[in-house]
């Protein structure tokens, strides 16, 4: 099916407001949330110059039936009237049958104030798959004039815009829209029996995506990874993760323990410290549902809320926690705009498949005033700079804030000049304790695609093995 961006919100708010009458008809005593969800999304890849391509849509529904505490959770693809009355039966069927009431449970979201959805570049809606290999085919030539040892080299670039609407039988129909366009690289450096990699992308909503310097970058970074030396050393160092290890760190953390439901439960240890002094007094971290530009922000979320703007750590100083409805009311408070479908930034599945749950919309950590290389330069001794994914961050035991990563893109720093690449080091220590050792916040912010935006952040004491 096709539905076009200017008039999706209609389309799904007719689809929503039809299957919710409905719905009251099987049971008028029970609570009924009916979701719908539609993505239109074009992509293409060139992997060792193979090009593939594919242009389609996906669209679903959810129903949610709730009998007193009972709830009961439907699903199917398609938003046509008969494919969501069949999930609005089944789901009334569920709850129906269930045994086991929630006693947390206390009705589906009430109306709220929507937010806005955004800002969208309708340039986007123009590209084609053309326009998608052409960038793809650029950024791979690009790659390959920087070095001869950069051999293999993997290309993508996709576009798409969506929205979903919601209706509830307390009154919720609302509905948002969404899109972006982005493009990344990555390139393999070879040398012998040693292969290292790295990776360029850039994503936006509001711009088409910018493809110039990429494939340059990405091949540089994996050829400075060659030749990596043994590190031959266990015990604490200074680490300073940029941009995309540092997201991963805060995303690992705070992304996780500020959450509704390990707060809840009482497993987050910043369960009972609001007002509190938690992390370094540089550090502050906004969770903005509603920043113009980033790809998080839209008018409600997966419930019907309004998004918002909240304070998680000002100063160092615990402000806030994010909660959908569920959670927000066992904690006595209000959501805030935090309700998905589909596992949040960096697990994300298709949302109509998923019932509801709790995840940040788009962390903002603020910058410091220094740069990477000053930061760089400031080292005493010996550090790390670490890139990339670390291996396992998303292990972490929220509960006691420990973790251990690998590190696969390490240089090493003596007395504030990098000396070259490392192999790969362990590297471990306890989030909670990190946050208060930071020594340093770079000022290069980057925005990234997992929902967040940050800088270089420098760690002392954590422990290195290598």
């Amino acid at each position: 099916m096709k539905m076009d961006y200017d008039s999706i919100k209609d389309e799904l708010l007719a689809a929503v407001d039809s299957a919710l009458k409905y719905a009251k008809t099987l049971d008028p005593e029970a609570e009924f949330e009916v979701f719908v969800y539609f993505n239109n999304s074009m992509e293409a890849e060139i992997e060792q110059g193979v090009v593939t391509a594919k242009d389609g849509a996906i669209a679903g529904n959810t129903v949610r039936a709730a009998i007193g505490n009972r709830v009961g959770f439907a699903c199917a693809s398609g938003v046509t009237t008969d494919r969501v009355k069949m999930s609005a039966k089944e789901a009334h069927e569920i709850a129906s049958s269930v045994k086991v009431e929630d006693d947390k449970f206390e009705g589906f979201c009430d109306p709220s104030e929507p937010g806005r959805e955004g800002e969208f570049d309708e340039r986007i809606l123009e590209l084609g798959t053309d326009d998608l290999i052409g960038a793809c085919v650029s950024m791979t030539k690009d790659a390959k004039t920087v070095d001869e040892r950069a051999k293999i080299f993997s290309a993508s670039a996709s576009a798409s815009y969506g929205g979903y609407a919601i209706a509830n039988t307390r009154g919720v129909l609302a509905a948002t829209r969404f899109g972006d366009n982005n493009c990344s690289i990555n390139v393999q450096a070879i040398k012998g029996e040693e292969r290292r990699s790295a990776f360029s992308l850039d994503i936006a909503r509001n711009r088409l995506f910018e493809i110039e310097g990429l494939g340059q970058d990405a091949a540089e970074k994996a050829v400075d990874l060659l030749g990596a030396k043994k590190l031959d050393y266990t015990g604490k160092m200074k680490t300073i993760w940029r941009p995309i290890p540092a997201a991963m760190y805060i995303q690992a953390s705070l992304g996780q323990s500020a959450l509704g439901r390990p707060v809840v439960e009482g497993i987050s240890p910043l369960s009972d410290m609001m007002g509190d002094t938690i992390a370094h007094e540089a550090l502050t971290i906004v969770d903005d549902g509603q920043k113009p530009e980033s790809l998080g922000t839209k008018a409600i979320d997966h419930e019907g809320h309004g998004q918002m703007r909240n304070v998680i750590v000002e100063q160092g100083v615990l402000k806030g926690f994010l909660f959908d409805n569920y959670w927000a009311r066992a904690f006595g408070v209000e959501s805030t705009g935090n309700c998905t479908r589909g596992g949040g930034p960096i697990a994300g599945g298709t949302p109509y498949e998923y019932s509801v749950g709790v995840a940040v919309k788009h962390l903002m950590v603020s910058p410091g005033e220094q740069s990477q290389e000053d930061i760089i330069d400031s080292v005493d001794g010996k550090g790390l700079v670490i890139d990339g994914f670390p291996l396992g961050i998303f292990h972490t035991n929220v509960a006691t804030g420990e973790f251990s990563v690998v590190a696969n893109a390490v240089y090493l720093v003596e007395n504030g000049e990098l000396k070259g690449s490392v192999q790969p080091v362990s590297v471990s220590g306890d989030f909670y304790q990190g946050l208060k050792n930071i020594a340093a916040i770079g000022n290069d912010i980057e925005v990234l695609p997992w929902a967040i935006e940050n800088p270089t952040l420098a760690f002392d004491d954590f422990t290195v093995v290598g």
